[in-house]
């Protein structure tokens, strides 16, 4: 009887939302020990800026340290690499958009890759709560922006305008600290 090898041990995966694969961290070329990196060109046939979300998954429970996540960075031709989320232990799995850098003149690169590396908790909590806070002050912002509007209909706040806005906005923060990507999601995955 012969043995069959064991399949590779999958440390991660990826699956981008609308396409029907899995892509397993052996298909990453891997840089060191705790970075592996994804070209998206052959993969996607050069269609990269189609996909606006990523699932990244842990499949095995604790094949990370408690202490550890794996964050997700992408890059766009020449651009540097930024952050767009993590997943851990505790939570592993998570679907991020990808929001693919510009070039200067605001047009696509060419090519485009994704990024995984094995990163300190504390070191992503904090990159973490920039995303989370940039996106509250993102609403705050639309929630001012709304309101100085309907402010010039009225002249005074004969309406409740300010009461609406802020009950809205409340609602919203509630909201926004359940599920923070609830506003970058597709209308279709809503």
């Amino acid at each position: 009887m012969a043995l069959v090898p064991a399949p590779p041990l999958m440390l991660f995966g990826a699956v981008f939302v609308r396409k029907s694969f899995v892509i397993s961290s052996d298909s990453f070329a891997r840089a060191d020990a705790t970075h592996w990196t994804l070209d998206l060109a052959p993969l996607l046939q050069g269609a990269y800026h189609e996909v606006r979300d990523v699932c990244l998954f842990i499949p095995n429970a604790n094949l990370l340290d408690n202490n550890s996540a794996l964050a997700l960075y992408v890059q766009a031709g020449n651009s540097p690499w930024e952050y767009r989320g993590c997943v851990s232990n505790v939570q592993p799995s998570e679907v991020f958009p990808l929001n693919w850098p510009l070039n200067p003149d605001g047009t696509l690169p060419a090519t485009a890759q994704i990024g995984v590396s094995v990163e300190p908790l504390s070191e992503v909590a904090g990159r973490e709560q920039l995303v989370l806070g940039s996106k509250e002050d993102f609403a705050k912002r639309v929630a001012m922006d709304l309101f100085r509007y309907m402010e010039s209909f009225l002249g005074d706040d004969r309406l409740g305008v300010g009461n609406v806005i802020d009950n809205w906005f409340n609602k919203f923060l509630n909201k926004f600290r359940r599920d923070p990507n609830f506003l970058t999601r597709n209308k279709e995955q809503s």
